[in-house]
């Protein structure tokens, strides 16, 4: 597939093996292109297809961004060299590849791409694309709008995701929390809106700048994947932003592509480990007395329905490793508390009164009996 684009020609690529040789600058991209001050970060992990596609909807977009920052996320070198040589081809003159030997995970990965961005000066809008994803035409524009006022407090925006095998269904409305406070993908537009999705989002730079000011990071790099964006979200929330959600479709998403081919215990490991450690370090005291017996009720479930899948092993390492980070998150979640913005009255506000996602109980089933047939 060929994509319109192109790697600066004077840009090396580098390798980077760990985390803090990701020093990098960006000099060579400080020459804005059409948008003028929106840039996006794209993570690939053995995904070059999805992700040349990803590029060449970025570049098609009416109003496509001044620069397009790529991480490979320690992928073979056979796709990494389908990434590179498909981006080699390209004509846009400010797409960046950077290579890592090492997968960082998205948190670890998206946070130095949007390093890199910071960089630049004249970049006042970030934007995060899962690489799986199509974006629609009018998506850079779509999610800029509600950023591009005179209140700050709004910080990040999110749109509509379908699936990109059945545009008509939906993907995600960003993201919710039930009363179990268990965050899951907005499904219906009538569930409260705690933000949007990492895979489909633009913040402002001033949001950026003051979260890794207060908070330390934008995402918790400790997480890997799973549950970094709700952990954002929910920062965003207690420090008194209120992330906007256009109704309006931004993207078409395959969905899972980079992990589909782990086990699923990966996913669970991840999903389940990381609301643990965001429930411990940031939902507010009075909300976990009031909803704790949904969550007790959450948990329950969980081991019920891994246990019966024949995966208590995996119940023992997320539990395991959860209670691990403890003191540490105990830690922070009291500094944190004093850094908040907003009553813990105010996040209610963003919690559904439904235990969780609306037709989650009869998919589970489903997926219980397709096994055990």
């Amino acid at each position: 597939m060929r994509v319109r684009g192109a790697i600066m020609p004077e840009v090396p690529f580098p390798r980077l093996e760990t985390v803090p040789k990701l020093a990098l600058t960006l000099s060579a991209l400080a020459h804005p292109g059409n948008e003028r001050d929106v840039g996006y970060t794209i993570i690939n992990y053995n995904t070059a297809t999805q992700t040349l596609r990803c590029v060449a909807s970025l570049v098609e977009c009416l109003e496509p961004p001044a620069w397009i920052l790529i991480l490979d996320n320690g992928s073979a070198e056979s796709d990494f060299g389908q990434l590179e040589s498909g981006l080699s081809e390209a004509r846009f003159s400010h797409i960046q590849l950077f290579r890592s030997d090492a997968n960082l995970g998205f948190a670890a990965g998206s946070n130095f791409l949007v390093d890199q961005l910071l960089c630049l000066q004249a970049c006042n809008y970030i934007g995060l694309l899962n690489n799986d994803a199509l974006a629609m035409p009018e998506m850079i524009g779509v999610l800029r709008r509600p950023l591009d006022v005179t209140d700050s407090a709004v910080g990040m925006s999110g749109a509509r995701m379908h699936k990109l095998d059945s545009p008509e269904e939906v993907d995600t409305l960003g993201i919710a929390m039930y009363a179990s406070l268990m965050p899951a993908d907005r499904k219906d537009i009538s569930d409260p809106y705690l933000g949007p999705t990492g895979g489909c989002c633009m913040m402002t730079r001033c949001f950026v700048e003051d979260m890794k000011a207060t908070t330390g990071y934008l995402f918790d790099e400790r997480f890997f994947c799973y549950c970094e964006d709700t952990d954002l979200a929910l920062r965003a929330n207690l420090l008194g932003y209120r992330p906007a959600y256009v109704d309006q479709l931004a993207a078409l998403h395959e969905g899972q592509a980079s992990s589909r081919t782990r086990a699923d215990r990966f996913i669970a490991y991840h999903g389940l480990r990381n609301s643990l450690w965001m429930h411990w370090k940031l939902i507010p005291t009075s909300i976990l007395a009031r909803h704790s017996p949904w969550l007790l009720l959450a948990h329950l479930l969980t081991i019920a329905r891994h246990t019966l899948s024949g995966q208590p092993g995996v119940l023992f390492a997320i539990y395991r490793d959860a209670f691990g980070q403890l003191p540490a998150l105990l830690a922070e979640r009291a500094k944190f508390r004093k850094t908040a913005r907003v009553a813990p009255s105010t996040l209610r506000q963003s919690i559904s009164s439904r235990f969780y996602r609306r037709g989650y109980a009869s998919f589970v089933f489903s997926e219980w009996l397709e096994k055990m047939l």
